[in-house]
This record gives C-alpha cells, structure tokens and sequence, in this order.
C-alpha cells in the first residue's frame, strides 16, 4: 500500500520533468526568401505564375541551434506568412490563390500549405494555412529542399512586385536518445 502511494504521488512529478525535457528538445526554425513576380501587362488572366523555388538554409539552421538533422524526429510547417516587399504601396489583391510544395531529392513533391478563392482586402501580408499533421521530417533532412510557391492571379500586374516569404518549421529532435 505504501509503494502504491509513493507511485500516485511522483506520477505528477515524472510527467513534470518529462514535459521539461520535452521542451528542451523542441524549437522553431525560420527559413526566409525573397521571390520576384515580373509584370504581366498583356496576359490574359487568371495567370499562373511560373513556379518559384526557395532553396533551404535548414543546415544553417540546425548548426546555429547546435543540431543535427539526423535527430531530428519531427518537423511540422507550424506557419506560412508572405508579404510584399516592393512596391510599398502593392497589395494582395491581384492574388486568386497560392500554394505552396516541398521537394527533395528522391522525395515526392508535396502541399505544404495553401489558400484559395482569395478576396481584395488591401492586405500586404497574407497567413497561408499549413497542410495540418503533416511530418516533413523526411524532406529536412536531405542535403537540398526546395519550397515551390505557385500564384494564381485575377488582376494585372503593371510592375515587378518582390515578395518575403518567411516559413516557421516546429521542430522535435533527440538529446541523447530522448
């Protein structure tokens, strides 16, 4: 009775100390790119913009938070946030839809994050919602990935319009075998 006690009573303690570690293990990584949209003076709309790759600073990274990809255990798109560098006056209201892929070396290419049916609120900085529950763990740990961002747009663009596309990756890696 008394070790049935002494149980329930450091059960709390135990599941304290491993929420502790846990979070110790866990950090964020921020990955950001600037892409470039030439005019489009002269298309018929909507346009798909050529796809843009963004190659990954994710080694960078990793040593900076004295990591290594291989213990890495899980990895999420926690979020998505592009907004308009130049023209300062530029809104999203020429953007029907975006999405945006993940791909690597001997990896399937795959939707990380996407919005649609997008309505003229004169924003200059948009949320992309994450694919939910998707681990890419496999993706960041090869050598090169590469973010593909495809635009759909409804409206002209008379002018280059710059971009800052700024991804935040949850992180879970090992600290020795935990």
């Amino acid at each position: 009775m008394r070790l049935l006690f002494i149980l329930i009573i450091s059960i709390p303690f135990f599941l304290s100390s491993c929420k502790k570690i846990d979070k110790a293990t866990q950090f964020d990584i921020i990955i950001e790119k600037q892409i470039e949209i030439p005019s489009l003076i002269g298309i018929n709309l909507p346009f798909n913009i050529p796809t843009t790759e963004i190659h990954s600073n994710i080694n960078e990274q990793l040593e900076i938070k004295k990591k290594k990809k291989k213990k890495i255990e899980e990895l999420f798109l926690e979020e998505l946030e592009i907004s308009i560098l130049t023209p300062l006056n530029k809104n999203f209201n020429f953007l029907r839809s975006i999405h945006v892929y993940i791909k690597a070396e001997g990896l399937t290419e795959i939707l990380v994050a996407k919005s649609q049916n997008l309505t003229n609120q004169n924003l200059n900085k948009l949320l992309i919602t994450p694919i939910e529950e998707l681990d890419l763990t496999a993706y960041i740990k090869k050598d090169i990935i590469d973010l593909k961002v495809e635009l759909i747009t409804d409206e002209t663009l008379f002018q280059k319009t710059s971009l800052n596309i700024k991804s935040t990756f949850w992180v879970d890696a090992k600290i020795m075998g935990i």
